[in-house]
Protein backbone atom coordinates (compact mmCIF):
# COMPACT_ATOMS: atom_id res chain seq x y z
CA UNK A 1 0.00 0.00 0.00
CA UNK A 2 1.71 3.20 -1.57
CA UNK A 3 0.84 6.72 0.92
CA UNK A 4 -0.09 9.65 -1.83
CA UNK A 5 -0.43 12.79 -0.57
CA UNK A 6 -1.80 15.36 -3.00
CA UNK A 7 -2.06 19.24 -2.66
CA UNK A 8 -4.56 21.65 -4.36
CA UNK A 9 -4.39 25.06 -3.93
CA UNK A 10 -7.50 26.38 -6.29
CA UNK A 11 -10.54 25.28 -7.36
CA UNK A 12 -9.79 25.28 -11.19
CA UNK A 13 -6.54 22.91 -10.43
CA UNK A 14 -9.03 20.69 -8.04
CA UNK A 15 -11.31 19.90 -11.36
CA UNK A 16 -8.16 18.48 -12.87
CA UNK A 17 -7.30 16.38 -10.67
CA UNK A 18 -10.10 15.08 -9.16
CA UNK A 19 -10.66 12.48 -11.42
CA UNK A 20 -6.94 11.40 -10.48
CA UNK A 21 -8.01 10.80 -7.29
CA UNK A 22 -11.17 8.98 -8.23
CA UNK A 23 -8.82 6.40 -9.73
CA UNK A 24 -6.63 6.34 -6.57
CA UNK A 25 -9.24 5.53 -4.25
CA UNK A 26 -10.60 2.65 -6.15
CA UNK A 27 -7.51 0.78 -5.95
CA UNK A 28 -6.32 -1.17 -3.39
CA UNK A 29 -2.47 -0.73 -3.71
CA UNK A 30 -3.05 3.14 -3.22
CA UNK A 31 -4.08 5.06 -0.39
CA UNK A 32 -4.84 9.01 -0.33
CA UNK A 33 -4.83 12.03 1.26
CA UNK A 34 -5.53 15.75 0.07
CA UNK A 35 -3.76 18.84 1.50
CA UNK A 36 -6.07 21.67 0.75
CA UNK A 37 -4.51 24.60 0.72
CA UNK A 38 -4.49 28.53 -0.89
CA UNK A 39 -8.18 29.36 -2.27
CA UNK A 40 -9.78 26.69 -1.52
CA UNK A 41 -9.66 27.81 2.77
CA UNK A 42 -10.40 31.62 1.55
CA UNK A 43 -14.47 33.35 1.18
CA UNK A 44 -13.45 35.70 -0.88
CA UNK A 45 -12.83 32.85 -3.34
CA UNK A 46 -15.97 30.66 -2.49
CA UNK A 47 -14.57 28.21 0.40
CA UNK A 48 -13.91 26.03 -1.82
CA UNK A 49 -12.69 23.44 0.42
CA UNK A 50 -16.23 22.25 1.04
CA UNK A 51 -16.64 20.94 -2.15
CA UNK A 52 -13.46 18.31 -1.43
CA UNK A 53 -15.12 17.88 1.76
CA UNK A 54 -18.71 17.29 -0.16
CA UNK A 55 -16.48 14.40 -2.32
CA UNK A 56 -15.91 12.49 1.04
CA UNK A 57 -11.55 12.61 0.32
CA UNK A 58 -9.88 12.82 3.27
CA UNK A 59 -8.39 16.18 3.91
CA UNK A 60 -5.86 18.05 5.74
CA UNK A 61 -6.20 22.03 5.80
CA UNK A 62 -2.89 24.19 5.13
CA UNK A 63 -4.05 28.16 5.49
CA UNK A 64 -1.38 30.31 3.54
CA UNK A 65 -3.51 32.47 0.99
CA UNK A 66 -2.55 36.18 2.77
CA UNK A 67 -4.91 38.89 2.11
CA UNK A 68 -3.67 40.02 -0.46
CA UNK A 69 -3.33 40.28 -4.34
CA UNK A 70 0.52 41.64 -5.05
CA UNK A 71 3.33 40.03 -6.19
CA UNK A 72 5.07 39.94 -2.94
CA UNK A 73 2.22 38.10 -1.52
CA UNK A 74 2.44 34.73 -3.80
CA UNK A 75 6.25 34.96 -2.60
CA UNK A 76 5.31 35.04 1.14
CA UNK A 77 2.58 32.48 0.29
CA UNK A 78 4.89 29.57 -1.18
CA UNK A 79 6.80 30.30 2.18
CA UNK A 80 4.20 29.74 4.27
CA UNK A 81 2.96 26.58 2.10
CA UNK A 82 6.94 24.60 2.91
CA UNK A 83 7.33 25.67 6.25
CA UNK A 84 3.33 23.89 6.26
CA UNK A 85 3.69 21.04 4.10
CA UNK A 86 7.01 20.22 5.69
CA UNK A 87 5.39 19.39 8.62
CA UNK A 88 2.81 17.52 6.97
CA UNK A 89 5.04 15.40 5.43
CA UNK A 90 6.96 14.53 8.43
CA UNK A 91 3.88 13.64 10.17
CA UNK A 92 2.28 11.94 7.31
CA UNK A 93 5.46 9.72 6.04
CA UNK A 94 3.59 9.82 2.55
CA UNK A 95 5.49 7.46 -0.43
CA UNK A 96 4.61 9.63 -2.89
CA UNK A 97 3.73 13.86 -3.20
CA UNK A 98 0.96 14.40 -6.29
CA UNK A 99 0.67 17.83 -7.66
CA UNK A 100 -0.74 19.99 -10.99
CA UNK A 101 0.78 22.67 -12.95
CA UNK A 102 2.16 26.09 -12.16
CA UNK A 103 0.84 27.35 -8.94
CA UNK A 104 2.08 28.20 -5.45
CA UNK A 105 1.27 25.06 -4.49
CA UNK A 106 3.09 22.86 -7.53
CA UNK A 107 6.38 24.58 -6.53
CA UNK A 108 6.06 24.24 -3.03
CA UNK A 109 5.22 20.43 -3.39
CA UNK A 110 8.01 20.05 -5.63
CA UNK A 111 10.51 21.50 -3.82
CA UNK A 112 9.73 19.74 -0.08
CA UNK A 113 9.27 16.20 -2.15
CA UNK A 114 12.74 16.90 -3.72
CA UNK A 115 14.42 18.16 -0.57
CA UNK A 116 12.70 15.44 1.69
CA UNK A 117 13.65 12.24 -0.65
CA UNK A 118 9.86 11.82 -1.36
CA UNK A 119 9.05 11.37 -5.33
CA UNK A 120 6.95 14.13 -7.15
CA UNK A 121 4.30 13.44 -9.43
CA UNK A 122 3.51 16.24 -11.36
CA UNK A 123 0.28 16.47 -13.79
CA UNK A 124 0.11 18.92 -17.12
CA UNK A 125 3.85 19.80 -17.26
CA UNK A 126 5.47 20.87 -20.47
CA UNK A 127 3.30 23.64 -21.77
CA UNK A 128 4.36 26.99 -23.03
CA UNK A 129 2.09 30.20 -22.74
CA UNK A 130 3.44 34.15 -22.96
CA UNK A 131 4.03 36.70 -20.48
CA UNK A 132 2.56 34.74 -16.93
CA UNK A 133 5.16 33.66 -14.14
CA UNK A 134 3.42 30.40 -14.38
CA UNK A 135 5.38 29.12 -17.64
CA UNK A 136 8.64 29.81 -15.17
CA UNK A 137 7.23 27.79 -12.63
CA UNK A 138 5.63 24.72 -14.47
CA UNK A 139 9.15 24.49 -15.81
CA UNK A 140 11.05 24.75 -12.95
CA UNK A 141 8.44 22.24 -11.20
CA UNK A 142 9.68 19.65 -14.21
CA UNK A 143 13.10 19.82 -13.14
CA UNK A 144 12.70 18.48 -9.59
CA UNK A 145 9.63 16.48 -10.26
CA UNK A 146 10.04 12.53 -10.65
CA UNK A 147 7.15 11.33 -12.70
CA UNK A 148 5.72 13.58 -15.37
CA UNK A 149 1.90 13.53 -16.92
CA UNK A 150 1.92 15.60 -19.75
CA UNK A 151 -1.55 16.48 -21.46
CA UNK A 152 -0.16 16.40 -25.18
CA UNK A 153 2.72 14.91 -27.12
CA UNK A 154 4.00 17.92 -27.91
CA UNK A 155 3.84 19.07 -24.49
CA UNK A 156 6.00 15.52 -23.70
CA UNK A 157 8.44 16.62 -26.26
CA UNK A 158 9.15 20.06 -24.84
CA UNK A 159 10.12 17.99 -21.11
CA UNK A 160 12.27 15.78 -23.28
CA UNK A 161 14.02 18.15 -24.60
CA UNK A 162 14.79 19.59 -21.15
CA UNK A 163 17.03 16.62 -20.55
CA UNK A 164 14.42 14.42 -18.74
CA UNK A 165 15.03 10.67 -18.72
CA UNK A 166 11.95 9.28 -21.54
CA UNK A 167 10.63 6.60 -18.77
CA UNK A 168 9.96 9.44 -16.90
CA UNK A 169 7.43 10.91 -19.02
CA UNK A 170 3.94 9.58 -19.97
CA UNK A 171 1.32 11.24 -22.21
CA UNK A 172 -2.00 10.63 -20.74
CA UNK A 173 -4.20 13.72 -21.77
CA UNK A 174 -5.83 15.91 -19.58
CA UNK A 175 -7.11 14.74 -16.68
CA UNK A 176 -10.27 17.33 -16.51
CA UNK A 177 -12.08 15.60 -19.44
CA UNK A 178 -12.56 12.05 -17.82
CA UNK A 179 -14.43 14.36 -15.06
CA UNK A 180 -16.75 16.19 -18.09
CA UNK A 181 -17.19 12.46 -20.05
CA UNK A 182 -18.86 11.42 -16.46
CA UNK A 183 -20.95 14.71 -15.39
CA UNK A 184 -25.06 13.76 -16.68
CA UNK A 185 -26.53 16.40 -18.07
CA UNK A 186 -28.29 18.95 -16.45
CA UNK A 187 -31.93 20.57 -17.39
CA UNK A 188 -32.09 24.43 -18.07
CA UNK A 189 -34.51 24.42 -15.60
CA UNK A 190 -32.32 22.92 -12.86
CA UNK A 191 -29.56 25.17 -13.49
CA UNK A 192 -32.29 28.29 -13.52
CA UNK A 193 -32.82 26.85 -10.06
CA UNK A 194 -29.59 26.88 -9.12
CA UNK A 195 -28.01 29.94 -10.07
CA UNK A 196 -30.97 32.51 -10.11
CA UNK A 197 -30.95 32.72 -14.50
CA UNK A 198 -33.09 32.50 -17.18
CA UNK A 199 -31.17 30.65 -19.45
CA UNK A 200 -32.87 28.77 -22.14
CA UNK A 201 -32.07 26.64 -25.14
CA UNK A 202 -32.96 29.61 -27.71
CA UNK A 203 -31.07 32.63 -26.23
CA UNK A 204 -27.34 32.17 -26.69
CA UNK A 205 -25.19 33.01 -23.53
CA UNK A 206 -21.59 33.45 -22.71
CA UNK A 207 -19.63 31.69 -20.12
CA UNK A 208 -16.68 34.27 -18.68
CA UNK A 209 -14.08 33.02 -16.84
CA UNK A 210 -11.00 35.73 -17.01
CA UNK A 211 -7.61 36.18 -14.74
CA UNK A 212 -4.98 38.56 -14.51
CA UNK A 213 -1.34 38.23 -16.33
CA UNK A 214 1.46 38.57 -14.09
CA UNK A 215 3.37 40.53 -16.27
CA UNK A 216 0.56 42.88 -16.99
CA UNK A 217 -1.16 43.51 -13.18
CA UNK A 218 -1.86 47.01 -13.30
CA UNK A 219 -3.90 46.90 -16.59
CA UNK A 220 -6.06 44.07 -14.72
CA UNK A 221 -9.13 46.08 -13.85
CA UNK A 222 -9.37 47.86 -16.99
CA UNK A 223 -8.14 44.32 -19.09
CA UNK A 224 -11.89 43.42 -17.81
CA UNK A 225 -13.21 46.65 -17.89
CA UNK A 226 -12.95 46.55 -21.32
CA UNK A 227 -13.81 42.66 -21.73
CA UNK A 228 -17.31 43.93 -20.21
CA UNK A 229 -17.81 46.53 -21.75
CA UNK A 230 -18.24 44.81 -25.26
CA UNK A 231 -20.34 41.85 -23.54
CA UNK A 232 -22.82 44.99 -22.02
CA UNK A 233 -22.59 46.57 -25.84
CA UNK A 234 -24.00 43.06 -26.93
CA UNK A 235 -26.44 42.54 -24.35
CA UNK A 236 -26.35 38.95 -24.16
CA UNK A 237 -26.76 36.85 -20.80
CA UNK A 238 -23.43 36.39 -19.83
CA UNK A 239 -22.58 34.06 -16.42
CA UNK A 240 -19.03 35.05 -15.13
CA UNK A 241 -16.64 32.92 -12.49
CA UNK A 242 -14.48 35.15 -10.32
CA UNK A 243 -10.48 35.46 -11.32
CA UNK A 244 -7.62 33.45 -9.57
CA UNK A 245 -5.98 34.55 -6.64
CA UNK A 246 -2.67 36.04 -9.15
CA UNK A 247 -1.71 39.75 -8.62
CA UNK A 248 -4.34 42.05 -9.99
CA UNK A 249 -7.35 40.36 -9.23
CA UNK A 250 -8.87 42.10 -6.27
CA UNK A 251 -9.47 44.94 -9.08
CA UNK A 252 -10.97 42.74 -11.56
CA UNK A 253 -13.45 41.70 -9.07
CA UNK A 254 -14.04 45.33 -8.43
CA UNK A 255 -15.14 45.61 -11.83
CA UNK A 256 -16.81 42.99 -12.10
CA UNK A 257 -18.92 43.32 -9.21
CA UNK A 258 -19.69 47.31 -10.57
CA UNK A 259 -21.05 45.77 -14.10
CA UNK A 260 -23.33 43.00 -12.33
CA UNK A 261 -24.59 45.97 -10.79
CA UNK A 262 -25.15 47.61 -13.62
CA UNK A 263 -26.48 45.18 -15.84
CA UNK A 264 -29.24 42.22 -15.00
CA UNK A 265 -28.12 39.75 -17.59
CA UNK A 266 -24.84 39.78 -16.22
CA UNK A 267 -24.38 37.06 -13.06
CA UNK A 268 -21.15 36.77 -11.24
CA UNK A 269 -20.42 33.58 -8.98
CA UNK A 270 -17.38 33.47 -6.54
CA UNK A 271 -17.38 29.51 -7.15
CA UNK A 272 -19.32 27.14 -9.14
CA UNK A 273 -19.91 23.51 -8.58
CA UNK A 274 -18.58 21.13 -11.00
CA UNK A 275 -21.31 19.60 -12.53
CA UNK A 276 -23.11 22.91 -12.97
CA UNK A 277 -19.84 24.59 -14.59
CA UNK A 278 -19.42 21.27 -17.45
CA UNK A 279 -23.15 21.74 -17.97
CA UNK A 280 -22.63 25.62 -18.46
CA UNK A 281 -19.92 24.85 -20.73
CA UNK A 282 -22.42 22.19 -23.20
CA UNK A 283 -25.03 24.90 -23.26
CA UNK A 284 -22.96 28.12 -23.66
CA UNK A 285 -22.45 29.33 -26.97
CA UNK A 286 -18.91 30.30 -26.57
CA UNK A 287 -16.40 30.45 -23.48
CA UNK A 288 -14.66 34.19 -23.19
CA UNK A 289 -12.03 35.22 -21.16
CA UNK A 290 -8.48 33.69 -20.79
CA UNK A 291 -8.89 30.34 -19.02
CA UNK A 292 -6.64 27.72 -19.67
CA UNK A 293 -10.13 25.76 -19.72
CA UNK A 294 -10.48 27.28 -22.85
CA UNK A 295 -7.94 25.43 -24.68
CA UNK A 296 -7.44 22.21 -22.46
CA UNK A 297 -10.96 21.54 -22.13
CA UNK A 298 -13.23 23.07 -25.01
CA UNK A 299 -11.79 20.99 -28.12
CA UNK A 300 -13.36 18.02 -26.21
CA UNK A 301 -16.80 19.80 -25.98
CA UNK A 302 -16.64 21.62 -29.28
CA UNK A 303 -17.65 24.59 -27.64
CA UNK A 304 -16.26 28.21 -29.55
CA UNK A 305 -13.78 30.41 -27.44
CA UNK A 306 -12.88 33.83 -27.98
CA UNK A 307 -9.22 34.24 -25.79
CA UNK A 308 -8.87 37.48 -24.78
CA UNK A 309 -5.21 39.22 -24.25
CA UNK A 310 -2.17 37.33 -24.25
CA UNK A 311 -2.99 35.06 -21.76
CA UNK A 312 -2.62 31.22 -23.30
CA UNK A 313 -0.90 32.55 -26.36
CA UNK A 314 1.46 29.97 -27.35
CA UNK A 315 -0.28 27.48 -25.63
CA UNK A 316 -0.93 24.24 -27.40
CA UNK A 317 -4.99 24.67 -29.19
CA UNK A 318 -7.63 23.64 -31.38
CA UNK A 319 -8.90 25.62 -34.70
CA UNK A 320 -12.30 26.46 -32.26
CA UNK A 321 -9.81 29.56 -30.69
CA UNK A 322 -10.41 32.79 -31.79
CA UNK A 323 -7.26 35.06 -30.64
CA UNK A 324 -8.28 38.88 -29.78
CA UNK A 325 -6.36 42.07 -28.04
CA UNK A 326 -8.03 43.90 -25.16
CA UNK A 327 -9.91 45.99 -27.89
CA UNK A 328 -14.03 46.27 -27.45
CA UNK A 329 -14.81 46.20 -31.10
CA UNK A 330 -12.17 43.22 -31.52
CA UNK A 331 -13.74 41.95 -28.93
CA UNK A 332 -17.27 42.32 -29.88
CA UNK A 333 -16.74 40.73 -33.82
CA UNK A 334 -15.46 37.83 -32.34
CA UNK A 335 -17.88 36.83 -29.78
CA UNK A 336 -20.42 37.76 -33.13
CA UNK A 337 -18.51 35.33 -35.11
CA UNK A 338 -18.11 32.25 -32.66
CA UNK A 339 -22.07 32.82 -32.20
CA UNK A 340 -23.52 33.68 -35.76
CA UNK A 341 -21.06 32.58 -38.12
CA UNK A 342 -21.75 29.07 -39.82
CA UNK A 343 -18.89 28.08 -41.05
CA UNK A 344 -16.64 29.02 -38.02
CA UNK A 345 -19.27 27.31 -36.09
CA UNK A 346 -18.81 24.00 -37.66
CA UNK A 347 -14.85 24.28 -37.53
CA UNK A 348 -15.95 23.99 -33.87
CA UNK A 349 -18.00 20.87 -34.27
CA UNK A 350 -14.66 19.40 -35.88
CA UNK A 351 -11.99 20.43 -34.64
CA UNK A 352 -9.41 18.46 -33.63
CA UNK A 353 -8.59 17.77 -29.79
CA UNK A 354 -4.95 17.13 -28.95
CA UNK A 355 -5.83 16.79 -24.75
CA UNK A 356 -6.86 13.17 -24.82
CA UNK A 357 -9.90 10.83 -24.92
CA UNK A 358 -11.33 11.43 -21.18
CA UNK A 359 -9.39 8.34 -19.29
CA UNK A 360 -6.60 9.84 -18.20
CA UNK A 361 -7.09 9.08 -14.54
CA UNK A 362 -6.47 5.59 -14.65
CA UNK A 363 -3.39 5.88 -16.98
CA UNK A 364 -1.85 7.99 -13.93
CA UNK A 365 -3.12 6.20 -11.13
CA UNK A 366 -1.66 2.78 -12.67
CA UNK A 367 1.48 4.55 -13.44
CA UNK A 368 2.21 5.59 -9.92
CA UNK A 369 0.98 2.47 -8.45
CA UNK A 370 3.46 0.52 -10.50
CA UNK A 371 6.63 2.69 -10.41
CA UNK A 372 9.11 1.10 -7.96
CA UNK A 373 10.48 3.76 -5.37
CA UNK A 374 13.96 3.49 -5.85
CA UNK A 375 17.64 5.27 -6.38
CA UNK A 376 16.73 5.00 -9.77
CA UNK A 377 13.71 7.56 -9.31
CA UNK A 378 14.97 9.27 -6.71
CA UNK A 379 18.46 10.47 -8.04
CA UNK A 380 17.65 12.03 -11.60
CA UNK A 381 20.23 11.98 -14.09
CA UNK A 382 19.88 14.63 -17.28
CA UNK A 383 20.21 12.85 -20.53
CA UNK A 384 22.62 15.30 -22.30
Amino acid sequence: MKKILAVTGIRSEYFILQPIFDEIIKRNDLQLKIVVTGTHLSPTFGNTYKIIENDSYDIIKLETLLATDSLSGRSKSIGIQVMGLTDIVLREKPDWLLVLGDREESISTATVGTYMNIPVAHVCGGDRVVGNIDDSVRHAVTKLAHLHFPTTKENGDRILKMGEEPWRVLVTGNPALDSIRKQPDLTYEYINKQLDTELSIDKPFILLIKHPLSSEIEEAGEQMKVTLEAVAELGLNTIITYPNSDAGSFDMIKVIDEFTVKYKFIKAYKTLPRDIFVNLQRKAALLLGNSSSGLLETPFLKLPVVNVGNRQKQRQHAENIIFVPHNKEQIKDAINKAIYDENFKNICKNCSNPYGDGYSGERIAKTIAETVINTKLLNKQIVY
